[in-house]
C-alpha cells in the first residue's frame, strides 16, 4: 500500500537551549503564525511549513498541546508540513512533555524529532537519561541526535542549522512511504 503522511518536525531541547533561535535561522524570520498561510524557509526550496512555536517562558504542555491540535487541524486540507519546537522535559510538572508525546504517536503524521543535543546559551547537555526516556515515549515516529557542540559559537550554530536543514530536506524529498 502507498500513502503519503505529512511531515511534522519536532526540534526538541531542554528549555532556553535555542529551539526557537533555529527555528529562527532556518525560515530567516522572528515570528510565525499557525493560522495564516504556510510559509517557506529558502533553504528548504518550495516545501510549504506551518510552525508552531511558542515562548519557553510562557509554556504550559496542556498549553501547546492545544495549539498543535489547532494548527493540525486548521491545516488538514493542506498540502504542508509542520514544525514544532518542544522542550525535554519528564518531571510530572506543567511543562512534562510526555502528553505532546502520547499525541504526536497517535497522529498519523511522519514525525521527525530533532533533538539539539547541546545548548547553544551555555554548556548544557541534553543527559543520556533524557533520551532514553525520550526514546521510551517516542512510539511512532523517528529520533535524530543533533550533537554538534555549539556554546556561543556562530559557526558552529550555522554549522548545525545547516545539518538539520540536509535532514529535513532528505526526510521531504523521499514523500513516499511503501509499506506491505
Amino acid at each position: 500500500m502507498n500513502f503519503n503522511p505529512k511531515k511534522l518536525f519536532v526540534i526538541v531541547g531542554y528549555p532556553h537551549i535555542g529551539k526557537t533561535k533555529t527555528l529562527q535561522q532556518i525560515f530567516q524570520r522572528r515570528l510565525f503564525f499557525p493560522f495564516k498561510q504556510p510559509i517557506h524557509a529558502p533553504s528548504l526550496g518550495d516545501a510549504p511549513f506551518i510552525v508552531v512555536n511558542n515562548s519557553d517562558t510562557n509554556h504550559r504542555s496542556e498549553d501547546q498541546l492545544a495549539r498543535i491540535r489547532s494548527a493540525l487541524h486548521f491545516h488538514t486540507e493542506t498540502d504542508t508540513s509542520f514544525l514544532i519546537p518542544a522542550s525535554l522535559v519528564f518531571d510530572d510538572g506543567i511543562r512534562d512533555i510526555k502528553g505532546i508525546l502520547a499525541y504526536l504517536n497517535r497522529s498519523g503524521l511522519d514525525v521527525h524529532y530533532l533533538v539539539l543535543r547541546n545548548s547553544w546559551f551555555d554548556k548544557r547537555v541534553i543527559s543520556d537519561d533524557d533520551l532514553l526516556l525520550l526514546k521510551k515515549y517516542v512510539e511512532s515516529g523517528t529520533i535524530h541526535i543533533l550533537d554538534r557542540l555549539v556554546t556561543q559559537s556562530k559557526l558552529r550554530f550555522d554549522e548545525r542549522v545547516k545539518e538539520m536543514e540536509a535532514l529535513m530536506r532528505t526526510v521531504l524529498e523521499s514523500r513516499v512511504r511503501y509499506c506491505e
